[in-house]
């Protein structure tokens, strides 16, 4: 049941932002442009210039978030079995520890061999044992595994993945300059409006006695903020009875209040989104890092209490590391027929996938700054590459030495 009402709130959220982006986009073109023209103190030319600026303004950014509200619902689902190169291990790959894999062909009655790899597939929901490359997280919402997976967004009711990261930052930068250059020219009138409007709340007598005076306003309202905050609204509804042909009534008050909230919520989340980024991360990296952290000082102060570790904390602190193993084909050698190679682990101080800030950038988003123009910003950022993810040089170069150095020992001991 409560699936069932988020999902329903998910699919009421989208239609409910696009008729904001339509109201604004109404009356920044149609009252506040000609409401400038008309006002000799502003002049002609900002009045002209606010009649053009919303469509340039809210359109590309109506757009980006158009193109993540309709995504497809096979949006970076990872095919069912891996390509041929990782079937003939022919390129370098992660893949399961080989005690992962060795319950799981145990659990199937299979031949077990240490340096044979074996790939993660995934069972819940619709995935039915699909593939389930690197950096691929399976959304409970969707019910099903995708490639490159950032988190499920309630604002699109959708999925958000690597090669659509670019819609979505841009979206998030879009949105400050937007709110704040269409609402310039209401920010002062609109202050005043709501100082007027909290005066008249406590010289209208209705208002008085009905929410200033009622000793349940404080319970109601949540608090003396919300109490101010409702006074003021009174009162503002007041106001606009008064003068019904205003530019400043109650309504475009709230548009630009939502506008403003829309703003601070988008630059944080913009700024939050490169951060991670430029790190070689997801969403997806951050939760699993905090989840492992968790995990690991759950168990040192049941250790330091002499207490016994739960074995499902265990279980977490090794689902959650950062550790990674890698199957690394070995070059063939004359009469081979088939391709040999090694399992390696990553280091603790390795990050597989972090190439640096500039690189980083520009496996999501692309080369250059350009990706940020409308017209970039709409079309996909990774093709295949999310289900392939680039390993970072250095760590490559290593794990081809450590099996090569490996698979040279065990020719010796024999």
């Amino acid at each position: 049941m409560a699936n069932l009402v988020i999902r329903l709130l998910q699919q009421l959220i989208p239609p409910l932002l696009l008729s904001y982006f339509y109201f604004a986009w109404k009356i920044a073109t149609f009252e506040v442009g000609p409401n400038l023209i008309s006002n000799s103190t502003s002049g002609p030319i900002i009045g002209y210039l606010y009649v053009i600026l919303p469509s340039l303004l809210i359109v590309p950014t109506t757009l980006s978030f158009l193109r993540l509200y309709f995504l497809p619902s096979v949006q970076s689902v990872p095919p069912l079995d891996p390509p041929l190169l990782i079937q003939d291990k022919k390129i370098i790959f992660e893949c399961l520890s080989p005690a992962e894999a060795k319950i799981i062909r145990l659990a199937n009655d299979e031949e077990h061999d240490d340096d044979e790899p074996l790939v993660e597939r995934c069972y819940k929901g619709e995935c039915g044992g699909r593939w389930k490359p690197a950096r691929t997280r399976h959304c409970n919402t969707c019910e099903r595994c995708r490639g490159g997976w950032d988190h499920h967004c309630p604002i699109f009711a959708n999925c958000l993945t690597a090669p659509y990261m670019r819609s979505f930052l841009a979206l998030l930068l879009y949105t400050l300059p937007t709110v704040t250059i269409i609402s310039l020219p209401l920010y002062k009138p609109l202050w005043t409006r709501c100082r007027e409007a909290y005066t008249l709340s406590w010289t209208n007598e209705y208002i008085r006695q009905n929410w200033w005076e009622w000793r349940y306003s404080w319970i109601v309202a949540g608090g003396p903020i919300g109490r101010y905050a409702g006074g003021t609204f009174l009162g503002w509804k007041e106001l606009d009875k008064i003068d019904e042909d205003s530019i400043l009534r109650l309504n475009v008050g709230l548009m630009v209040l939502l506008g403003i909230i829309l703003a601070l919520i988008s630059a944080g989340l913009a700024y939050t989104t490169i951060s991670l980024l430029i790190k070689g991360n997801l969403t997806i990296d951050r939760g699993r890092s905090t989840a492992h952290n968790q995990a690991l000082m759950a168990i040192r102060r049941l250790q330091l209490q002499n207490q016994s570790i739960p074995a499902k904390l265990e279980a977490n602190l090794a689902k959650f590391s950062d550790q990674r193993y890698f199957f690394v084909p070995l070059p063939l050698t004359e009469g081979q027929l088939g391709r040999k190679g090694k399992i390696v682990e990553t280091l603790p101080h390795e990050r597989p996938y972090d190439h640096g800030l500039k690189k980083n950038l520009h496996i999501v988003l692309g080369r250059g700054w350009k990706w940020i123009l409308p017209w970039n910003a709409l079309r996909r950022g990774m093709d295949d590459e999310v289900f392939m993810w680039p390993i970072q040089d250095g760590v490559e170069r290593r794990l081809r030495e450590e099996a090569q150095r490996r698979f040279q020992e065990g020719d010796e001991s024999r």
